[in-house]
């Protein structure tokens, strides 16, 4: 004799129960995933600005001067005898040009082609939460870090403070020279470097503060001002000043004593903006 043997199938409502519970242990798995995802990014990134901090260090150890904004973005490189590198006081081009050779990036240093070097990024100018290396219209490879240029100041659009009120990075050739004897505040409560705001918009197309690159001589692409406290990238706008991260709650910055902190989004503006001061007299601390 033969037994047939009949299975009970799943209904429809216990499947959609199974995929409504599958659905529920997803949404709650993914803001987990998402948080050690950016807290792995966000380590990268302050490593990376860290690295920042210490070329400018060895920079200052060589040549007993920071490295300086530079003089403009449209000025050619700055040589000596023709083919020779002119260096801070002397260099048209910013800061993360004149520390390339301490961030090993010594052959792009050198390269005899100053458009080859405006489109070459470094990948070590990037914070991998905003955006990987990045290079606009083939011919302009940009940057997430910048410079302290201090506060704006009374002088225009023009001059953008020229680093004269305040800054760590100032335009080559306005105001004194700057070691870090000039940190009057001390060099673990000034700010050196920090993250820019660049709208989502403007990560890979052209805008106004992130159009000329890394190579660029004293601009909002690689000088920011600590007038305001930092903004999020959402809130940037086309010719934006200040800085800012795509982190969801604070900016990465390294200090003059090459120390990083993950400054809050909500922190005390005064305190913020007397950090990007060397020399005004205040020695505040975020911790």
């Amino acid at each position: 004799m033969h037994r047939s043997l009949t299975r009970r199938a799943f209904t429809l409502v216990e499947l959609l129960v199974v995929i409504a519970i599958i659905g529920i242990l997803i949404g709650m798995l993914l803001p987990a995933v998402q948080q050690v995802r950016e807290a792995a990014r966000r380590s990268t990134c302050m490593n990376n600005i860290r690295q920042v901090a210490l070329a400018v260090h060895n920079f200052e150890g060589a040549h007993k001067i920071l490295p300086d904004g530079g003089k403009d973005w449209f000025s050619p490189r700055s040589r000596v005898g023709g083919t020779g590198i002119a260096n801070a006081p002397n260099q048209n081009w910013g800061f993360l040009y004149q520390i390339a050779s301490y961030v090993e990036q010594e052959n792009l240093y050198l390269h005899h082609d100053d458009n080859f070097i405006r489109k070459t990024p470094v990948n070590l100018y990037f914070c991998p939460t905003r955006r990987q290396a990045t290079v606009k219209g083939g011919i302009r490879a940009v940057n997430d870090y910048v410079g302290n240029g201090g506060h704006r100041g009374t002088d225009g659009i023009s001059g953008w403070g020229d680093g004269k009120y305040g800054g760590a990075i100032i335009r080559a050739g306005f105001g004194p020279e700057i070691t870090f004897a000039s940190f009057q505040d001390g060099t673990s409560h000034s700010i050196l470097v920090g993250e820019k705001a660049v709208n989502p918009s403007h990560y890979q197309s052209f805008a106004c503060s992130d159009n000329e690159g890394w190579t660029s001589g004293w601009d909002w692409d690689i000088i920011r001002w600590g007038s305001r406290r930092p903004i999020k990238d959402r809130e940037a706008g086309n010719c934006e000043d200040r800085f800012g991260s795509a982190h969801p709650t604070g900016t990465v910055f390294a200090f003059a004593d090459g120390s990083t902190d993950f400054i809050s989004d909500n922190v005390d503006e005064l305190l913020f903006t007397n950090s990007c001061h060397i020399f005004d007299g205040s020695e505040y601390q975020f911790n």
